[in-house]
């Protein structure tokens, strides 16, 4: 994943994992054809990371089209 900013700190966020208790892996999913998710080249189930804001605690979750 590339680097990220945090839009209120302007600091780097660091890569975290954020977890639901009983539940695997976040994802997105898109089952609408044309939907924007579809546009950007996110696949039906794509993977979810995080990043958290040192500074203010900001998570932010990405999901990243090439994968």
């Amino acid at each position: 994943m590339s680097e990220r900013s945090c839009p209120d700190c302007d600091v780097q966020m660091e890569q975290t994992n954020v977890t639901a208790e009983g539940v695997g892996d976040l994802y997105i999913e898109t089952e609408r054809d044309n939907s924007v998710l579809d546009r950007l080249g996110v696949g039906y189930q794509t993977p979810l990371s995080a990043c958290l804001c040192p500074k203010c605690g900001l998570t932010r979750l990405y999901a990243d089209p090439s994968e």
